[in-house]
């Protein structure tokens, strides 16, 4: 059946939205034809569009951005009144034009505490810098800015996603297709899933919980000092004989 959304109304409990059906945005495109980081969801199961990156992503192991901090700690470099939509800061790196669109700024104000973050939707390019890098932003700013504040920027994590044992990558998602590099394809981030697991996943009393290895596989968060890994989701059920590992299927429950 074709996923469908309905308005539903529960009298004594209000408005909701019923999805109906499932299934899985099985398509690789050669030009994005959605936004990198659109989110979408499908009946039981919600998926975000994505870049490729150079290794190619496959549906069985996590697909980790590749993508380092763009920006350190730099000048704001321009006062700024509260509810601007536009921000200077000091660029010590290459930018091309747009090259941020997705990504998002932290901007530090008279004190940590008073910090805040805003999603950049375009910006100059800066060669040869360091130079002066305008920033346009999502939404206002809720304080104004003066030139002893300072910022740091990172590019969209979903524009550039891959197969690799970056350790400190984030796992995106779950590839639905084989993909090879400059692909645009969905990543599953939440629902009924299957991820390549290390042999304790699921073969043991009480170890429900799993969580991404370096490889983007998955592991027992106490088996082999993973406790502090980013959590793939949980083991749904034991195999068929009532006990032990089975595929296994997992509920993935992947932040984005």
């Amino acid at each position: 059946m074709v996923a469908k959304m309905h308005r539903m109304h529960l009298p004594g409990v209000g408005e909701g939205v019923l999805h109906v059906g499932s299934g899985t945005p099985y398509v690789v495109d050669d030009d994005p034809q959605y936004g990198v980081g659109d989110y979408v969801r499908f009946g039981r199961k919600a998926f975000v569009y994505a870049k490729v990156g150079a290794n190619g992503v496959v549906p069985d192991k996590g697909a980790k951005t590749s993508y380092l901090q763009k920006i350190g700690n730099v000048a704001v470099q321009a006062i700024a009144l509260i509810n601007a939509t536009e921000i200077a800061i000091t660029s010590n790196v290459d930018c091309t034009e747009d090259e941020l669109v997705g990504g998002e700024v932290v901007v530090f104000t008279g004190g940590e505490e008073k910090a805040f973050t805003r999603t950049i939707i375009g910006n100059d390019a800066v060669v040869s810098q360091p130079k002066t890098l305008t920033l346009q932003l999502d939404s206002p700013i809720p304080v104004a800015l003066d030139t002893g504040d300072t910022a740091e920027v990172i590019r969209n994590p979903y524009a550039s996603v891959e197969n690799t044992a970056q350790e400190w990558g984030m796992v995106m998602g779950m590839p639905v297709m084989v993909a090879a590099s400059g692909k645009y394809v969905f990543l599953q981030v939440e629902g009924v899933s299957w991820c390549a697991p290390a042999g304790s996943v699921g073969d043991g009393i009480n170890e429900q919980m799993v969580v991404f290895a370096g490889d983007g596989s998955l592991r027992v968060p106490a088996t082999g000092g993973w406790e502090s890994a980013q959590l793939a989701g949980v083991v749904i059920c034991g195999n068929v004989a009532g006990n032990g590992q089975g595929a296994p299927f997992i509920m993935l429950q992947i932040a984005h």
